[in-house]
């Protein structure tokens, strides 16, 4: 019986391992082409990187009057730094040749960003 609860434990950490690794590669892999488009200031690239549900909230005008601000303030974006995830949110510090800056994002299934919230440590 202890056997059966040690390989059921084991699988279950296996299991969320896979998880939390599939999840790690998705954001960043997200933050990757996000970091790409914000630094040449393809803001269209970036709003097709926001989940539709988003893109209604946040509108192609307002995330363009983001981007534009935010490059305009703090310049080339150089670095995430993951800080910790908490429920499914993972948290960065961000690193711009002007400043530094932190976020939280949360992503849907398919890679793309559903909340994105900005502020200064």
């Amino acid at each position: 019986m202890q056997l059966i609860h040690h390989t059921l434990l084991l699988f279950a950490v296996l299991m969320t391992s896979t998880l939390v690794a599939q999840n790690t590669a998705a954001y960043e892999s997200t933050l990757q082409k996000f970091q790409e488009h914000f630094n040449a200031q393809e803001t269209d690239a970036i709003f097709e990187l926001y989940s539709t549900q988003a893109q209604e909230e946040m509108t192609k005008e307002g995330i363009t009057q983001f981007v534009k601000g935010c490059y305009g303030q703090f310049g080339n974006l150089k670095e995430f730094i993951f800080i910790e995830e908490v429920e499914n949110v993972y948290s960065y510090s961000i690193l711009f040749e002007k400043g530094t800056l932190l976020m939280d994002i949360q992503l849907a299934p398919d890679g793309k960003i559903t909340t994105i919230q900005l502020q200064e440590p």
